[in-house]
């Protein structure tokens, strides 16, 4: 006997919030075999899990939570072949669909919380057939109707130095992207006293909040980075560079108190040899769809 379930999705092997899931449960049988039924169920569930030191007993708090995003189950779908009470040998074929809600958060994992997605064959009784197939869903997360969305930004940050006077930069860049999309920045540097500069990251931040009934947690991971290193030292220079997006995972705009709530931001470093560094965020999105920017 040989299951196998197969996904009709997209090139990236994902389907998007608010989809429609269609794909084919193909069984292949030795041997005329009897089951009461046969089901497909399908399972969305979202699971965090943490531990915290505590200084009273029980010195260790856990952090749990899970949550059922979809459940559903299409009963007995091969029952149409079924010749005297028996599944026929031979080759059969269910072509499947279903619907995605349009609040599903992304597949997701970390070492604290997992999104995870499956179709699952089961028989009755249980111990002759189950195949389990994961799926991949991302929100569908489309600015292209947000006008600020497809403007440049300017945000402007400065730093003071005690014998050195003030050094300002300003970066102009786009705030909403897609995996992929390359994306500039023009920066401005007003530098007074002519301060060595070593060099400017700019570093595409994930940041994760987890939360749960009891409590929450965050953490940041490092998706991406570009730099420049290039100084005149003039009083004023202009410096341009690029970075391209990496296939990470949307921010989660459309899924309503979200148990993982996963955000980005531009960390800006403007490193000096002498002075501590300048470091500020700017926010940014992270869409499904390529934003169609307006012109540089």
């Amino acid at each position: 006997m040989a299951c196998t379930i197969t996904f009709n999705s997209d090139s990236t092997g994902s389907f998007y919030a608010g989809d429609i899931v269609t794909g084919t449960v193909i069984l292949e049988l030795k041997n005329d075999q009897k089951f009461q039924s046969i089901d497909l169920k399908v399972k969305g569930t979202c699971k965090a899990q943490w531990t915290r030191p505590m200084p009273t007993m029980p010195y260790i708090k856990n952090y749990s939570e899970k949550q059922k995003l979809i459940n559903l189950t299409i009963q007995d779908i091969f029952r149409e072949f079924y010749v005297d009470g028996a599944l026929p040998a031979g080759i059969h074929q269910y072509p499947f669909h279903f619907s995605l809600p349009a609040d599903l958060p992304s597949t997701f994992e970390s070492s604290i919380a997992k999104v995870n997605y499956t179709v699952t064959i089961k028989s009755k009784p249980a111990y002759k057939l189950r195949k389990v197939a994961s799926f991949n869903v991302l929100g569908n997360i489309n600015l292209n109707h947000v006008e600020k969305m497809l403007e440049p930004s300017f945000s402007e940050f400065h730093k003071k130095f005690r014998n050195s006077g003030k050094f300002t930069i300003c970066v102009k860049t786009y705030k909403a992207f897609a995996p992929k999309q390359i994306i500039p920045f023009e920066i401005t540097l007003v530098n007074e006293k002519k301060v060595k500069i070593r060099k400017i990251n700019i570093i595409l931040m994930q940041k994760i909040r987890y939360e749960v009934e009891s409590g929450y947690a965050e953490e940041e991971k490092e998706m991406g980075k570009t730099d420049y290193k290039k100084f005149s030292l003039n009083i004023a220079e202009l410096c341009f560079f690029n970075m391209e997006i990496p296939q990470v995972i949307p921010s989660s705009l459309n899924v309503v108190d979200p148990m993982i709530d996963i955000s980005y931001a531009f960390r800006v470093q403007v490193i000096f040899p002498f002075h501590f560094t300048l470091q500020e965020d700017i926010p940014v999105t992270v869409t499904t769809a390529p934003v169609i920017h307006y012109e540089f």
